[in-house]
């Protein structure tokens, strides 16, 4: 197979940026979908390192710099999709795909309608949005992150159509360090807004008398008390901090205030044999197994008990799971008999439909 995969403006594709789930869609993709012996185009940034069969640039330093030159990757940047990187990302990415891609490669916009603008210039390819966790979609191929996402932004508008798929987000199971022994500490991790339910992380913490980490992009406004002694704030930390927190932590506080397409750090948590303690809606209502993996709380009341009894969650059963269902090779097995039924799906032969081979084993299944 052949894919031209549309990366995110804002930042290049590397490893270590953590901050970005997006980011780390593209380059686990490409990592894993190379390695398979497809070929693999990549459209980025300059300063990109991900294994792939080529690389294009096609957004210069000058015109990123004015953008986003004032902040690291480790702070979150604007997401604005109209500015002048993600034209000129879009323009270039549009024309060198003209140029050397045929009818059955595959286009992947990775950023939704942010990729939109490149995706309407293309006249050959077929076009995927490779892994919906936003509110919006513009083509007929979807792949969502969760059947809570799907039911979310499909269903209000029209009937999910079998070009529709849920695809997990994957993950290799030697990024993260299993601890079996927890340090007396809760963790929260990722974006530092309200919206997280990081005022109730806080509350939480205060009413177990738990020290809480909150780490994350410490340039972004909040309703958290900075003084509260219960509460350490770190900055944006490395990969292999990230693990290290992950691993000790007594419990994972994701109590989002609105319905996550995923959750990726609840699945960085369970390889961690880290329980997770969230909200029961959105992408968490799906994976984080109540009483299993953590717990799905609805009352200040259940967040105080799920905390009491994190330490009876089997560590090793939610590395286990995660190793079962989220590892990047099982994903991209999926992703691989996607594409498969996009290009040799139902056959129409003799004016009745036909399964093929591939269709036919995931029915049996």
């Amino acid at each position: 197979m052949v894919f031209h995969v549309l990366s995110i403006p804002m930042y290049p594709t590397r490893k270590e940026i953590t901050l970005f789930a997006f980011v780390q869609k593209v380059y686990k993709f490409c990592k894993e979908m190379t390695e398979r012996g497809h070929t693999v185009y990549h459209y980025g940034h300059p300063d990109s390192d991900v294994p792939c069969t080529k690389h294009f640039d096609v957004i210069d330093e000058e015109t990123y710099s004015k953008e986003y030159g004032h902040t690291s990757w480790k702070e979150f940047h604007d997401q604005h999709t109209t500015n002048e990187t993600h034209k000129q990302f879009n323009n270039n990415s549009a024309k060198i795909i003209n140029e050397i891609a045929s009818h059955t490669d595959f286009v992947l916009a990775f950023w939704g309608f942010g990729h939109k603008p490149c995706c309407d210039q293309l006249k050959k390819g077929i076009i995927v949005e490779a892994s919906i966790g936003y509110d919006s979609y513009f083509t007929k191929n979807r792949v969502f992150e969760s059947y809570a996402q799907l039911h979310r932004i499909i269903g209000t508008k029209e009937n999910p159509s079998f070009s529709d798929v849920i695809i997990p987000p994957g993950f290799e199971s030697d990024d993260f360090v299993f601890s079996q022994e927890k340090d007396d500490y809760l963790l929260y991790l990722g974006r530092m807004v309200d919206s997280k339910g990081i005022s109730l992380a806080q509350q939480i913490a205060k009413a177990t008398q738990t020290k809480i980490k909150f780490v994350g992009p410490q340039n972004q406004k909040n309703s958290l008390d900075k003084e509260c002694k219960y509460s350490e704030f770190i900055h944006t930390v490395s990969y292999e901090e990230r693990a290290e927190l992950l691993s000790k932590a007594k419990a994972l506080l994701m109590p989002s205030l609105y319905a996550e397409p995923c959750g990726w750090t609840m699945i960085e948590a369970f390889f961690s044999g880290t329980p997770v303690i969230s909200t029961d809606w959105g992408g968490m209502s799906e994976y984080n197994l109540h009483g299993v993996t953590g717990y799905r709380c609805r009352s200040a009341s259940e967040f105080y008990f799920a905390v009491q009894l994190s330490e009876q969650i089997n560590k090793k059963f939610c590395r286990k799971y995660a190793e079962q269902v989220f590892n990047l090779k099982s994903v991209c097995d999926k992703y691989e008999n996607y594409f498969n039924l996009l290009t040799n799906g139902f056959e129409k032969i003799d004016g009745k439909f036909k399964y093929t081979a591939f269709d036919a084993a995931v029915i049996r299944k």
